[in-house]
């Protein structure tokens, strides 16, 4: 976490609190013949607050190798790459090397409560996103510059692109 603190520190201007809105999400599936999306939505629940429901249908199971590239991107009239890391997920999720960043992003989104993917390797079923809620009106205090930017999440299975996950998010 202290890395991508720093990097964001570089290109921001301070601004003492910041609004996080999720603007938009899109997922892909990179290799059909391994995997489909039977939804991938975000839906407006009450004033400042949305609703992320996936659901990746597996076709090929059971799946005990699993890598997810993280890559966090400014937008603007060129992308700039403020961070990229790789992440084991089976190892993630058996609590062994877990990366400070990915293990911060999970407890704060409290993906452990929403998702069926809180178990280690290996998974033989679908994997669902349900009623994950992002409240748009989150403050933190963080020295991170008002803009646009994406979270791009690239996984592999058996080191080959399977499927790939966009987040959008607005910083005011």
């Amino acid at each position: 976490m202290f890395k991508i603190l720093v990097l964001l520190c570089l290109v921001a201007t301070p601004t003492g609190s910041v609004r996080f809105k999720l603007t938009g999400l899109e997922c892909q599936a990179v290799d059909p013949k391994f995997c489909a999306f039977e939804n991938c939505i975000i839906k407006p629940v009450s004033r400042g607050i949305k609703e992320i429901n996936g659901k990746v249908k597996l076709l090929q199971v059971p799946v005990d190798n699993i890598t997810i590239r993280f890559e966090l991107m400014r937008r603007g009239h060129i992308e700039h790459m403020l961070y990229a890391g790789d992440i084991d997920g089976c190892q993630f999720w058996k609590g062994k090397r877990r990366n400070p960043i990915a293990s911060s992003i999970y407890k704060s989104l409290r993906l452990d409560v929403f998702t069926n993917i809180n178990h280690s390797c290996p998974y033989n079923h679908d994997l669902i996103v349900d009623h994950l809620r992002l409240d748009e009106n989150l403050n933190l205090n963080l020295p991170i510059a008002v803009g646009e930017y994406v979270i791009k999440l690239h996984w592999t299975a058996y080191n080959i692109l399977r499927a790939i996950v966009n987040w959008n998010l607005q910083i005011e």
